[in-house]
């Protein structure tokens, strides 16, 4: 079962979307409410609305990873900063991959890629937020990203939860 990383398209904001949904329904497991997971599916059509929209906006960037047999099966997406304090940055916006395509590299490469594109032009630096308590931070750590002290309260699913900020000093995760 080949898989590749590409940039994505508008033509593949379906896929996203439902990569989109059910990677949260799978990550997020005794991180927010069941109920709340249970609905996602029933968001399909604002999610195919946000990736149709985000997949044709040039300022931001989407890599997915393809697989020959079923499809789009991870993403990575972002743009430059929106935190004025790192306003020299790559921002991730989101990250995300089917379990059953977990600890094969994938992750990674979708992360590399995305990177490599402000690399390209002149960034050095990048970083992403992620709640606290998700286990993904042991990838993030792994491919670089390093917890500086800085978080933030966001209301999720109408509970207050924790963001971390997880920092890339270098983006050139060649090296890693």
């Amino acid at each position: 079962m080949a898989v590749i990383i590409r940039q994505a398209t508008h033509q593949d904001a379906a896929e996203i979307a439902n990569v989109h949904i059910n990677s949260w329904r799978e990550a997020y497991v005794g991180l927010l409410p069941q109920e709340f997971l249970d609905d996602r599916p029933l968001y399909f059509k604002n999610r195919y609305q946000l990736w149709k929209r985000v997949t044709t906006d040039p300022e931001q960037v989407t890599f997915v990873a393809e697989c020959s047999d079923n499809g789009i099966v991870g993403f990575a997406n972002g743009k430059v900063a929106r935190d004025p304090e790192y306003k020299d940055y790559a921002e991730v916006y989101a990250i995300y991959l089917l379990k059953k395509y977990h600890h094969q590299g994938l992750g990674f490469q979708l992360l590399k890629n995305y990177f490599n594109v402000f690399k390209a032009r002149g960034f050095t630096k990048g970083y992403l937020w992620v709640l606290d308590g998700n286990p993904t931070i042991d990838f993030y750590k792994k491919a670089g990203g390093v917890y500086k002290g800085h978080s933030k309260e966001e209301n999720v699913a109408d509970q207050k939860m924790t963001e971390l900020c997880l920092v890339w000093d270098d983006i050139d995760l060649e090296k890693k």
